[in-house]
């Protein structure tokens, strides 16, 4: 699957077709995965909230850092006082080897895995954008435009059809009128001629 599809499959439903897949994944094929946000806010952050878990832990920083620092803060949210809470978390972790200096190093280097998949999350955005909506946009301008040169082609055809039905009435007049003059014409040169005849017969010996 290209890159462009692996972008939209997070946000739509993309077929591959038929293309060669690549086992190995370059640095310049990732892209965010995260969910797509829906009107449910509550399930929506639900979903954030585990899909940035799940990216921190990814990350994979050795030893305890600002990751679980964070979540046995979380754990601690029984106890009501915010500082008493950071310090007791601390306590527990400093003896596993955590310092004060790696904790800040460590959460510093989360807000770059979060800017780094930010950057891939807008780009993929961007990409849903212009595919999904940008492009039908164009094809509605497109299919608006031939409807309106359709319609002009209607138009003129209509107007070519309504002027050869008045050539058609004007000439069926002037065949009709020559029909008739020619059929008049014809009898009565019939009529002097037979008349004619008669004469001849009867004046001649």
């Amino acid at each position: 699957m290209s890159l462009g599809k692996k972008i939209l499959s997070a946000f739509f439903e993309v077929e591959d077709q038929n293309e060669e897949a690549s086992s190995v994944k370059t640095e310049t094929e990732k892209v965010s995965t995260a969910p797509v946000y829906t009107n449910n806010s509550s399930t929506s952050l639900d979903k954030f909230k585990k899909y940035f878990e799940q990216l921190f832990s990814e990350a994979n920083i050795q030893g305890p850092d600002y990751f679980e620092f964070s979540k046995m803060i979380e754990a601690m949210s029984v106890i009501p006082d915010e500082k008493a809470r950071y310090a007791a978390a601390y306590a527990g972790l400093s003896v596993q080897g955590l310092s004060k200096e790696k904790l800040v190093e460590t959460a510093r280097k989360y807000l770059e895995i979060l800017a780094s998949d930010a950057q891939n999350f807008n780009s993929t955005i961007a990409t849903a954008v212009h595919e999904k909506i940008e492009a039908k946009k164009i094809e509605i301008e497109n299919k608006t435009k031939r409807i309106n040169e359709i319609t002009q082609e209607i138009n003129e055809l209509s107007a070519s059809i309504s002027s050869l039905d008045n050539e058609i009435k004007a000439n069926e007049e002037k065949i009709k009128s020559s029909s008739e003059g020619y059929n008049t014409g014809l009898s009565i040169m019939k009529n002097n001629i037979e008349k004619d005849i008669e004469k001849i017969k009867n004046y001649l010996n």
